[in-house]
């Protein structure tokens, strides 16, 4: 595939969350669909960030770790490996019950995820 044009709208920013080259590969460079998985993952994303938060506000940790890496799985499928490596932090933190690294990777994981939601927004208003 040496010489095709892998680029995607908006992907400067975008780029900076996402692996594009290899979700591109993922989706055999169908654009549409990765429209489509975008949109998907935008409608999915606040509820299980949610569900991580108040597990985490009750003080359940075990229900943390399940949201983490259920967050974990869906961040690595998109190839978004450095929210994946972020909530993977958050999940063994919550599984060690290690309250203190939980804060401060959970305060970690919201400022990614902020800027991981507004480079989607921007990347599907502009296809």
């Amino acid at each position: 595939m040496s010489g095709v044009n892998r680029s995607v709208p908006n992907d400067a920013l975008l780029g900076r969350f996402v692996d594009l080259p290899d979700l591109l590969a993922r989706v055999e460079d169908d654009r549409d669909l990765l429209t489509e998985l975008f949109v998907i993952f935008r409608e999915e994303l606040p509820g299980l960030h949610g569900a991580l938060h108040a597990a985490i506000d009750v003080g359940d940790l075990s229900r943390a770790a399940k949201a983490a890496h259920a967050l974990k799985g869906m961040l690595a499928n998109m190839s978004m490996e450095r929210g994946a490596t972020i909530v993977a932090d958050v999940e063994m933190a919550a599984r060690s019950g290690h309250i203190s690294a939980l804060k401060g990777t959970l305060a970690s994981f919201d400022s990614e995820i902020a800027e991981l939601s507004a480079a989607i927004c921007a990347f599907l208003e502009g296809t």
